[in-house]
């Protein structure tokens, strides 16, 4: 297995159902914790948190966030600045 999910990474598009299957978006990990993950787009209004646990779902992160991004080369999320505060 890779390294673990942190706060920070991209998980990209779909994510193999991950999220539900209405997920298509790429998303930042904003908080972890033991078997679970809350990531979302900073820049999209519209979107809400997206959660989820899991050692499947996880897993299924983890590929995503490997993988090229399925929408945009390169992914949207990915030359962003830092956040702005560390929580």
């Amino acid at each position: 297995m890779n390294k673990p999910l942190a706060v920070g990474d991209v998980v990209h598009g779909f994510a193999y159902g991950a999220f539900g299957r209405d997920h298509y978006h790429c998303v930042r990990i904003e908080a972890v914790g033991p078997d679970w993950i809350v990531a979302r787009d900073p820049d999209a209004e519209w979107h809400g948190p997206s959660f989820t646990a899991g050692r499947r779902s996880l897993e299924l992160c983890i590929e995503a966030r490997d993988e090229p991004c399925p929408n945009d080369n390169p992914c949207p999320l990915a030359d962003r600045k830092p956040p702005l505060t560390s929580a």
